[in-house]
């Protein structure tokens, strides 16, 4: 079966595209519709579109960590497109309406590519090309490839944290026979912690400014001073998330030990 250009964006639907940050509204979706005409009309499949987006998102950081402007050029635009097949894999599974009982991982395998590579390769442009090192002491350089190590190792322990915190939960919710009652409204409700923080992960994370920012950064000698912001960005979100769940597990390990506890009298 072809896939007609037309069909693809059509596929696409509305709700969704008005959630996506607006650097992807604007450049990433477009240009995702020739890349999925090409790739499903080819014979990929979303799954083997994820694993060459872990390899784009690699060679992208690979080359961002080369003291050289067009090797770092060329590791900016791979990074975007990092972003551009993460749009490609969805197309593709919408477009063919198959159902992937595996997609999520693929999709992590990727998609946690630019939060470890992306951020190493950010410190060591910051190190190549420090535009605070008057102010510091060239001698203090390597302190960028300390804070985006810092800035890597937190924000994966972050989520692995979340993704331990959702385990738990389902685990608990199943033995309790109660997961057909899970439901993910608290991200549809613009009041809710959930969905404040998905707003701004979506807008200022890799998904949003991040890439933009990284083009001028590249211009302006300023990956330091990026690098340094989204750390302390991925810091604060860590905190955050250990605080939340934290307080939710308590609350949650509470109600499902009386709820355990009743089911057990009503056995026997």
């Amino acid at each position: 079966m072809k896939y007609s250009f037309k069909y693809i964006v059509d596929s696409l639907p509305k709700k969704k595209n008005g959630r996506s940050s607006l650097w992807v509204r604007l450049f990433i979706r477009k240009l995702s519709f020739p890349f999925t005409y090409l790739f499903i009309n080819t014979g990929w499949t979303a799954n083997m579109v994820s694993l060459l987006s872990w390899a784009v998102i690699f060679a992208g950081a690979t080359l961002l960590c080369i003291n050289n402007f067009w090797c770092m050029l060329a590791g900016v635009i791979l990074t975007n497109l990092w972003l551009v097949l993460d749009c490609v894999d969805g197309n593709i599974a919408r477009c063919k309406k198959q159902r992937s009982f595996m997609g999520d991982f693929y999709d992590a395998i990727a998609g946690y590519g630019p939060f470890a590579f992306t951020t190493i390769g950010l410190g060591m442009a910051a190190y190549h090309t420090s535009f605070l090192v008057d102010y510091i002491g060239s001698e203090y350089r390597f302190v960028f490839i300390l804070i985006a190590a810092v800035g890597a190792m937190v924000n994966l322990y972050t989520r692995i944290i979340h993704q331990k915190y959702l385990t738990c939960f389902f685990v608990a919710k199943k033995e309790l026979g109660e997961l057909e009652d899970i439901t993910l409204k608290d991200t549809e409700n613009k009041r809710s912690f959930a969905y404040i923080r998905e707003w701004i992960d979506k807008n200022f994370g890799v998904a949003g400014l991040f890439m933009p920012w990284l083009f001028v950064a590249l211009f302006t000698n300023t990956f330091d001073i990026m690098l340094i912001v989204y750390t302390a960005y991925y810091l604060l979100s860590f905190f955050a998330i250990i605080v939340l769940y934290c307080r939710r597990a308590t609350g949650f390990e509470k109600e499902a030990q009386d709820k355990l506890q009743n089911i057990e009298k009503e056995e026997n």
